[in-house]
């Protein structure tokens, strides 16, 4: 149930009167949003059963319940809403904890800042308009696939549409890989559906290039549309970010504003320079890249984790782990979607691909180019699905060392 888009409404929860009267008149003062204040967290629940509630501002410390245990329970009534948590400086580690379970858009510490407390009230308001409107955009969108589908025996337009749809998708695909510094990329990509949300892209510029390969939660046309705002965010960000840790928080800030609620991205970002060979490494939820050494005919495995884009904005808990490695001449650095990890044994479902089988098929490639690499990689794992559908969206690039 939304509530009015002319005047948003506020809610307030404090039960010191003294900081609850304080944001009281804050906002009244300084805005026309419907104010609802509440000492009781009791209360301030009840009146979220009746009623929508654009955003609330709640306090951590209160007697009846926490801070956290009230907006978890006002998650579960509206889960749009927008939280935004006060918390003492005592509470601090306590409540960084909490980010991830409650989905805070923004804690503030006592005493806030009256001209940020506002702006960060303004802001959510945004956000969780944008948000909406998206989603409104993604569900009918959605919608009219679901509906296509159903006709699609009877109606040979879809196939034509799904066609159209999947060439606009590949167009989003670089039509040739540079080489870079003695560096040659190949790509690969191949969605489960008619279109899919893994994406690749390099950009490459005098003094760099830089290389993301992305898988976007979900499949069909809303993960695809999502691949479509990666990209446009890619290409934007990675103008002026010098630094690829700096690229990554950039592009989860903007992932964030614009993304859907429980939407989210994840990449691996690798930054090449003037020194030949190498690589700056940044990751965001996919798997571990793979490097091939030719000289020695062994896998490593680059042990670096990430949390995906667009879950948390700034000030949350994001974190995204970066490393620099070097390739040696003939050796190739493999980055990868989840998608070939994903594929299952025929037969026995219960068995991926990555479980043993991929790192064997990589491991006696070590020497081999990266064209080869993918080539090969991609073939076995057909043959251990055994010809059966692929379950995800798949997506890689190998960089070789000439």
């Amino acid at each position: 149930m939304p509530s009015s888009e002319e005047t948003p409404t506020v809610m307030l929860v404090d039960d010191e009167e003294i900081a609850l009267a304080s944001l009281r008149g804050l906002f009244t003062l300084e805005t026309d949003y419907e104010i609802l204040a509440f000492d009781n967290p009791v209360e301030a629940l009840e009146e979220t059963r009746r009623r929508p509630v654009d955003l609330v501002i709640c306090d951590y410390l209160m007697p009846q319940m926490t801070g956290i245990e009230t907006l978890k329970k006002m998650r579960e009534i509206q889960p749009d809403m927008v939280r935004v948590l006060l918390t003492g400086f005592a509470d601090k580690e306590n409540t960084i904890r909490a980010i991830n379970e409650l989905d805070l858009f923004q804690y503030l510490e006592k005493p806030w800042d009256n001209q940020q407390l506002l702006l960060v009230v303004e802001r959510g308001l945004q956000q969780r308009s944008l948000r909406r409107q998206l989603l409104e955009k993604i569900e009918e969108l959605d919608r009219l696939l679901e509906e296509h589908r159903d006709l699609a025996e009877r109606h040979s337009a879809l196939e034509r549409e799904l066609e159209m749809a999947a060439r606009v998708q590949r167009s989003l695909l670089p039509e040739s890989m540079p080489e870079f510094n003695g560096l040659r990329f190949t790509g690969f990509y191949q969605p489960c559906h008619e279109i899919g949300g893994d994406y690749y892209g390099i950009c490459a510029r005098d003094d760099r290039a830089t290389l993301l390969v992305a898988d976007v939660s979900g499949h069909g046309i809303q993960a695809a549309l999502t691949s479509m705002l990666m990209k446009a965010i890619f290409e934007e960000v990675e103008r002026n970010a010098e630094a690829p840790a700096d690229l990554v928080e950039r592009m989860n800030e903007a992932l964030h504003r614009f993304l859907p609620s429980g939407m989210y991205a994840c990449g691996t970002l690798a930054r090449m320079d003037a020194e030949p060979g190498r690589i700056r490494l940044v990751n965001a939820g996919l798997p571990h890249p793979f490097v091939l050494r030719a000289r020695e005919r062994r896998l490593d495995q680059i042990p670096i984790a990430g949390m995906p884009l667009g879950i948390f904005g700034p000030g949350g808990p994001a974190s995204f782990d970066s490393t620099e490695i070097e390739l040696a001449p003939g050796d190739v650095l493999l980055l990868t979607s989840d998608g070939i990890g994903d594929v299952q044994r025929a037969g026995a479902p219960d068995e991926l691909f990555q479980d043993r089988r991929m790192k064997e098929v990589l491991e006696s490639l070590a020497g081999r180019s990266g064209e080869e690499v993918i080539e090969k990689l991609i073939s076995e794992a057909r043959e251990f699905s055994g010809g059966g559908p692929i379950p995800d969206d798949i997506s890689m690039v190998a960089v070789t060392r000439a």
